[in-house]
């Protein structure tokens, strides 16, 4: 279970018996608030940029937006830091291929078919991503990024949009599992009902999707239709309830011991070192980031596993 800010604090206040520990962070101005206060924010501001996409998976989330016909541009999340390779998609299919998804299509994929190249691509400026060419169908893309946003809190009265549908978390606050931007006057469930059919491009069949925009979006993650986490990433720590981001805090609170006695003008150099251990071992054993895969027949070979039975193999 993760611990508040004011809890790990206070165990950083301790440690070799450094300072008073604290009662308060964000009520109280003495010293020690003043400098851990910082301290904290100092220490999630290195691991974010110290960290590859590779050591950032408690600090990964999912995009989710509606190419419009006429329009290239699209903006950026408000938390958005860098996106994360080869996990952009569209209408299901990564974006650098084309479906549609029918049976024969997911065969030619799977044991080895040639896929054709989709005539799109995006870069990233000034603040938004540009499709080109310029999309002329309504379309769902999902990209996975990296969230610049490294404390997460419970919701508060203020975080959502109650009234919208569903309901929408209000900038520059985004959900803790990704963020949704989507046009109001675009009902993505309708058009596909409308216009998609199965065997056609785009490729969707009907029955997958819900009645509701809101359960469509659901695909997006299936965990979202089981227990969503009722979270919201904030850019710093604001409150003494507030969480990291990552529930193993012992980073944390090795930083802000350091940085602690550093500006105490005590002896530093042993919890500084502890500390950068602690750094590099985090960031090479976190499983984040993506990982290619290859699913099919095939024989066994190194870091392949076969499932079903023998039948498919995934590397």
């Amino acid at each position: 279970m993760a611990r508040t800010i004011l809890e790990i604090a206070q165990e950083a206040a301790e440690r070799d018996a450094t300072a008073p520990a604290p009662t308060s962070l964000f009520s109280s101005n003495t010293r020690i608030s003043k400098i851990l206060r910082a301290a904290a924010t100092d220490t999630m501001r290195e691991y974010l940029r110290k960290c590859s996409v590779q050591g950032l998976s408690e600090l990964q989330s999912t995009w989710a937006f509606s190419l419009v016909p006429g329009r290239f541009a699209y903006q950026l999340p408000p938390d958005f830091l860098r996106m994360i390779t080869n996990t952009e998609h569209r209408g299901g299919w990564p974006m650098g291929l084309i479906g549609p998804a029918t049976p024969q299509a997911w065969a030619n994929w799977v044991f080895g078919g040639a896929a054709e190249p989709a005539q799109m691509g995006w870069r990233i400026r000034n603040n938004a991503i540009w499709i080109d060419p310029t999309p002329t169908n309504y379309e769902l893309v999902t990209i996975d990024y990296i969230t610049k946003y490294p404390v997460v809190s419970l919701i508060q009265t203020g975080d959502y949009d109650l009234t919208a549908t569903p309901p929408a978390c209000l900038s520059p606050l985004v959900p803790r599992d990704g963020y949704v931007d989507l046009p109001s006057e675009l009902d993505i469930t309708a058009w596909i009902a409308e216009q998609a059919a199965w065997e056609e491009p785009p490729g969707w069949d009907i029955s997958v999707f819900g009645e509701e925009q809101s359960e469509a979006l659901h695909r997006i993650n299936p965990q979202t239709g089981v227990a969503p986490l009722a979270q919201v990433r904030r850019p710093a720590f604001t409150a003494d309830t507030d969480l990291p981001a990552f529930e193993d805090d012992f980073l944390l609170s090795l930083g802000m011991t350091f940085r602690l006695r550093r500006a105490l003008g005590l002896d530093y150099a042993e919890i500084a070192a502890e500390y950068e251990e602690e750094m590099e071992k985090k960031a090479a054993s976190d499983g984040g980031g993506p990982r290619s895969f290859r699913l099919g027949h095939s024989q066994r070979t190194n870091d392949i596993e076969p499932l079903g039975g023998g039948s498919w193999m995934v590397t």
